[in-house]
Order: structure tokens, then sequence, then C-alpha cells
């Protein structure tokens, strides 16, 4: 257990500029700019006043009533962490090529000959590579995005404040305080549907001498561009778009969250009863995919890949 947690503190010492860094910068950027947006409105608004169709407002407050002022505050309390959104499609990009150069860098710089003299096993290192990328970039990417969304809201309150509209009532809003522990209870739920393409990518990594990121994606990409010009010409009749999707699509795109919602009929009357849609219902709609066939296939081909790389990592040559 003590050798798994250094090997895991190993993982986020060497990977920090993807999992920590990259989504930190782009969050303060992005909250610099929301800032400094909020700033020059209001000076414009103080020299001009504030527009709203075709009538001048000094004073926002005048204009929601009490009624619309919960609907904000609510829809404030639901959907702050959604400003988070960009920071997990960072993490998707940095999981990808963790992944695809993790079993290839150490054989590529001869890394790989010290940690072979180490009294650690190669399921062990693989183990933990697998576990940085389903586990712990997902709750590092959470933790930098929840301070985010935090910094967002002070912002938005701010704003609203100056602008007379107090919506700092948002801190009585249970779901203030719910949403990200809710948002937290989809981990179990992503790390089950991301193993088919953490498993291709890191079996890829494990056994390609060059280049990995061409043998990756272009094996199942040309092998679909392939079936669909076979069929094409000879008609067999075959459901191209299947391969497109299930193995193209799954294999590549398994880590983006939120994506089973796109390979599976769960969750598609999410938001069609006339309210939008918050995270209480789409935390119950993720969990209903763990009945779907289509999850537990994809996890057990990528527990199954994963297999094959700690095999492959044994007696690859380095290099």
């Amino acid at each position: 257990m003590n050798t798994m947690k250094w090997l895991l503190r190993r993982e986020l010492w060497e990977n920090k500029g993807g999992f920590v860094w990259a989504p930190s910068i782009i969050g303060i950027i992005m909250v610099l700019g929301v800032a400094i947006s909020a700033v020059l409105g209001l000076v414009m608004g103080s020299k001009h006043g504030i527009n709203i169709d075709g009538q001048q407002v000094t004073n926002l407050g005048e204009l929601v009533d009490a009624g619309h002022k919960a609907q904000i505050l609510e829809a404030l309390a639901n959907g702050y962490v959604g400003f988070a959104g960009p920071l997990f499609l960072v993490m998707t990009i940095a999981i990808f090529f963790f992944c695809l150069g993790s079993l290839f860098d150490d054989r590529k710089d001869k890394s790989i000959l010290f940690w072979k003299s180490l009294p650690v096993s190669d399921a062990q290192m693989v183990l933990a590579k697998v576990a940085m990328a389903l586990v712990g970039a997902p709750l590092l990417t959470l933790a930098i995005g929840f301070v985010t969304s935090v910094a967002f809201l002070i912002v938005i309150c701010l704003v609203a404040a100056i602008g007379g509209l107090n919506l700092f009532g948002v801190l009585a809003e249970p779901a203030l305080y719910t949403t990200p522990l809710e948002l937290l209870a989809m981990l179990p739920v992503y790390a089950l549907w991301a193993l088919p393409t953490v498993g291709w990518l890191m079996m890829v990594s494990a056994w390609a001498r060059t280049k990995p990121f061409l043998w990756a994606v272009g094996v199942p990409v040309i092998a679909g561009a392939l079936l669909s010009w076979f069929e094409a010409i000879f008609d067999y009749g075959i459901r191209i778009e299947l391969f497109w999707q299930h193995v193209v699509g799954r294999g590549l795109g398994s880590i983006v969250p939120g994506i089973w919602f796109a390979f599976t009929d769960v969750g598609h009357d999410i938001g069609n009863h006339g309210d939008d849609a918050d995270f209480t219902e789409l935390l119950a709609a993720s969990w209903q995919v763990l009945g779907t066939a289509n999850l537990w296939i994809g996890a057990v081909l990528g527990v199954a890949m994963i297999y094959a790389a700690i095999r492959l990592r044994r007696w690859r040559d380095e290099g």
C-alpha cells in the first residue's frame, strides 16, 4: 500500500503541468476575464447607464421581484459549478496524452531500466497510472473547478450588488453545498465508463515502438474508413455507424465526462418536463448507466487491455 502511495505521488510530480497547472491557469484566466469585463461594464454603466429593452436602468433590484430573484438564486446554486466546464475539457486532453505516453516515454528515455531495477512490479506501475487517470486527475480537476466556480459566483454576486441586486442570498440555498458533492458522486461512473479508452491508450503505449498517437488513433479510424469504403462498394448491409460509435467513438472518447449520455438511452428525458436539468437529475441518470450492458462490456474490455499493457511492459524491450 505504501508503494502504491509513492507511485501515485510520482505520477502527480511528473504530470503537474497537465493535471494541476494547466487547469489552474485556465481557471485564473477565466475568472480574471469575467472580472475585468464586469469592471468595464460597471464603468460604462456609470457613465452611460444600463440599457435594458430600451429603458435606462440604474438599479437592477427595481427590475427583479421576489419571485424572479428566488429563481435566479436557485439557478445560481444549482448551476454555478458549470462554470468549470472548460477545465474538464482540459482534463480530457491531459488524460488522453498521459495514458498515451505513460508506458512509451519511459522506454523512449530509457528510464524503464531504473524503474525495473526497483522492487516494484509491472502491475503496480501500470495500476498506479490507471488510478491517476481514472481517479487522481478527475479529483484534482473537481477541486480546481470548485474553486474556479466559487470565484465566478463571488464576481457575479459582487457585480450584481454594485448594480443594486443582492444575490448573496445564494449562500442560504442548500444546492450550493450539495451540488459539488453530487458532481463528486459521478466519479465511480466516470471511472468505469472511461476504462476502454484508458485501456486502449495504455496498451498501445506499451506496445508501440514509435509514434503511439498514430497507432492509437490511426488504427481504428483507418479501419472504420476501410469498412465504410467496402460497404459503399459491395453493400454487404453492415451497419458501419455502429463501428464508428462503439469502436472508434467509445474507444477514443470515453474519457470525456458525461459522454455516456450520448451512448445510452439513459437521461434522454432530462429537462423535458419544462424545468432546467439540475445536477441531482444528472447524478441519478448517471448512476442508471451502471445498469446498462454498454458500460460493463466496455469495462471488461478496458480491464483486459490494461492486463495486456502489464504483460507487454514485462517483455517489451527498451526503445
